[in-house]
């Protein structure tokens, strides 16, 4: 609890104590002590409102202590939900105050005498509980208004997720339909050098490009759809790259979807820069599960002649740490110490992975 907290509670218990001190040649011996009891035992009012209110109606009896039952029924209307009971305590509170306890007999019931008690009784019952009642509501109010505040901040980040999502769907049609154009533009000139070619190796490479730009406006539209190419797709992928790949190794059993995407978008990227930057080098690909996690792996060897000079363009490596570290995952890419290169994944799998289970994601993708 804070500072300021305790310090209200020594306040409360100081004036208490000094109420009890101040009327002491009203009180007996045993009324006094009594009284300085009941005002240390105000800081727990907070904890057992009912219990410290029926301690206090005693020393209210007295007639000329007056601060630890409003105290009292201050902490419990302001804890108490039941309004019930918040006007059972009052109305208790108003007739010990009414009520000349010690002097009952001899008192002079008087319309003045009497006025002047149901004023001060009224007052005694219904200030401190008023106040608590009122303390209690705006601490709700508090509440709601913080839960409302928050509710809205939610409602501004959903709204600019969904804002930022309209905008990637916005972007990622017009990239396909861009795309799209020219890579059927490039199919069909393709097309055309295959038919009129004069040599069969030209023929061969024309229908090959043709091949891999109709294979590159599927991938680009599976991945409009939200439907990437996965494992299932890998073999098609090697076999593109068939003057590449020396040596496969595939045992990647059952992975969720988003797994063998990222497998399949990772093997593509090493292959893609190897063809960039180590042309003619042999490379070998392993993609098998290791326990709860499937290892993807592209390797190279040094390749047989000069390296073409760096392009520092490229984004694919950062691109590729970004989906690996979203499925929670770990990425690493280096030479080796033979002088190749070695790009190397590890994706986590669930233990009841399969074709349609869901991993968690930690972070965007």
């Amino acid at each position: 609890m804070s500072a300021r907290y305790w310090a209200g509670q020594a306040l409360v218990v100081a004036a208490a104590v000094a109420e009890a001190l101040a009327t002491r040649v009203w009180l007996e011996d045993w009324m006094a002590v009594g009284a300085l009891a009941v005002a240390g035992l105000l800081v727990l009012r907070g904890r057992f409102p009912r219990t410290v209110f029926a301690l206090t109606l005693p020393t209210l009896a007295t007639g000329v202590l007056w601060l630890p039952a409003m105290c009292a029924l201050h902490a419990l209307a302001a804890s108490e939900r039941r309004r019930g009971e918040v006007v059972a305590a009052s109305a208790a509170v108003a007739v010990v105050a009414f009520v000349p306890w010690r002097d009952l007999d001899g008192y002079a019931w008087s319309l003045p005498e009497t006025t002047l008690g149901v004023l001060l009784a009224g007052l005694l019952a219904v200030a401190p509980a008023a106040l608590g009642l009122l303390g209690r509501a705006r601490a709700e109010l508090a509440a709601r208004l913080a839960e409302l505040a928050l509710s809205r901040e939610r409602e501004r980040s959903y709204a600019a997720e969904q804002a930022a999502l309209r905008e990637r769907e916005r972007l990622a049609r017009d990239v396909h339909d861009t795309a799209a154009h020219h890579l059927s533009l490039i199919s069909l000139r393709c097309s055309g050098l295959a038919a009129t070619a004069d040599s069969a190796p030209y023929r061969e490479e024309a229908a090959a490009l043709g091949e891999l730009s109709r294979r590159a406006a599927a991938d680009l539209r599976r991945a409009i759809r939200h439907d990437g190419p996965g494992l299932a797709q890998l073999p098609e992928l090697l076999e593109a790259a068939r003057d590449l790949v020396e040596a496969v190794h595939l045992e990647p059993g059952d992975c969720p979807p988003a797994v063998e995407h990222a497998a399949y978008r990772i093997v593509q990227e090493g292959l893609t820069n190897i063809r960039r930057h180590a042309p003619g080098a042999a490379a070998r690909v392993t993609v098998r599960r290791t326990g709860p996690s499937l290892l993807v792996a592209v390797h190279n060897d040094p390749p047989p002649g000069p390296c073409p000079p760096p392009d520092p363009g490229g984004h694919g490596l950062s691109g590729l740490r970004t989906r690996t570290a979203a499925l929670g995952g770990t990425l690493t890419a280096g030479p080796t110490p033979a002088g190749g290169f070695a790009l190397a994944a590890t994706l986590p799998v669930p233990a009841a992975a399969g074709p349609g289970a869901e991993l968690p994601v930690h972070g965007q993708p």
